[in-house]
């Protein structure tokens, strides 16, 4: 795997050089210069202009993209959904938007709860939500080059498609930022030990 700072320094998304340009837009996606920015305009477009109609509402989640071989910070736009909006104490809950990372018509987005540090560690203090497309065989997704890279060929399933992990509040209620530093690791260590270790109950 490679080091924290190697993963965590800003890379231009046409070119995977160092940068520490962002879009002006969404302040997320990085370009070593203006022409790559211009280049990649036609994909980034959506994710764009998304984040910067969601304003304050959204949420830092690491996405581990599919053609791609190192995770990178993305914002998550969400807005507030009320069971009955005419009811103060309704039920309510955080929808998220994913559909710049999952596309295909016939994806059943599905959300993997991840308590634990790997399978059987100690209990995270911020437990942590991973969501992929569950149909991805019927879909025909690439299998996931950057669990591939993280986990050196060593991952325990072959993850595909796009995936991205947030954090989960203490009830598991409600979605949180996440941590790249902190939270890159014991999602690595889960992609290494799923489906090689049984889990303790």
């Amino acid at each position: 795997m490679a080091s924290e700072s190697e993963l965590t320094t800003r890379s231009c998304l046409v070119c995977g050089s160092p940068t520490t340009k962002s879009c002006s837009g969404c302040k997320s996606a990085s370009y070593c210069n203006d022409e790559h920015q211009k280049q990649d305009w036609r994909s980034h477009k959506e994710y764009c202009l998304k984040i910067k109609a969601a304003g304050t509402n959204t949420f830092d989640a690491i996405l581990f993209p599919a053609t791609e071989t190192k995770p990178r910070l993305v914002k998550v736009p969400w807005k507030l959904v009320h069971e009955d909006p005419n009811d103060p104490y309704a039920l309510s809950w955080q929808q998220l938007d994913n559909s710049p990372w999952f596309k295909h018509p016939n994806s059943a987005v599905k959300s993997h709860y991840i308590p634990r540090w790997g399978i059987n560690g100690r209990e995270l203090e911020h437990p942590l939500c991973m969501r992929y497309d569950d149909n991805f065989g019927m879909n025909g997704l690439p299998l996931n080059r950057c669990v591939v890279s993280l986990t050196k060929g060593q991952a325990g399933h072959q993850w595909c498609g796009n995936i991205l992990a947030l954090r989960m509040g203490e009830s598991y209620d409600y979605y949180d930022n996440v941590n790249m530093e902190e939270d890159l690791k014991a999602l690595v260590k889960y992609f290494e030990e799923y489906n090689k270790v049984m889990p303790k109950y």
